[in-house]
């Protein structure tokens, strides 16, 4: 499944940029998070819950940075497992300043699902994912303009 899009925000690419390296800020926007790890400076672990119509449990997630150009690019892979499932994500986005002295992201993510949850159809996931990503981005909007 790919999914891809803009977004907009109020802020420079260098704190939009900082934001998103930051395990912990990021950890505060991501729905449904019960814990999360920092295991060094592009890796952390976080437990998840989440799930697709009767299919739900918690998700053990690895994240790592792959590639990082401050402040305009970067690259996030991860590998969940959990409910007889796992989720195989990859994640690219790109920051520009924008006319209004914000920054614009131009963001491209593909996941990869295989077990229980894969069965459930990807209309369902689709609609899953587009509402955590919803959430996801509006989260992140609100903590970078307060």
């Amino acid at each position: 499944m790919k999914y891809e899009g803009t977004f907009n925000v109020k802020a420079s690419p260098d704190t939009v940029f900082n934001f998103l390296m930051d395990p912990n800020a990021l950890a505060k926007c991501l729905p449904d998070v019960q814990s999360m790890e920092v295991q060094g400076s592009d890796k952390f672990r976080a437990k998840v819950k989440a799930g697709v119509s009767f299919i739900r449990g918690t998700f053990d997630f690895q994240f790592t940075v792959a590639e990082k150009t401050p402040p305009t690019h970067a690259k996030l892979v991860a590998h969940g497992t959990g409910t007889g499932s796992a989720v195989d994500l990859e994640t690219i986005f790109d920051l520009k300043p924008s006319s209004d002295g914000g920054t614009e992201m131009k963001w491209v993510a593909e996941a990869k699902v295989s077990g229980l949850i894969a069965g459930v159809g990807s209309r369902l996931m689709d609609s899953a994912a587009g509402k955590i990503i919803a959430e996801l981005f509006a989260s992140i909007k609100k903590e970078l303009e307060k």
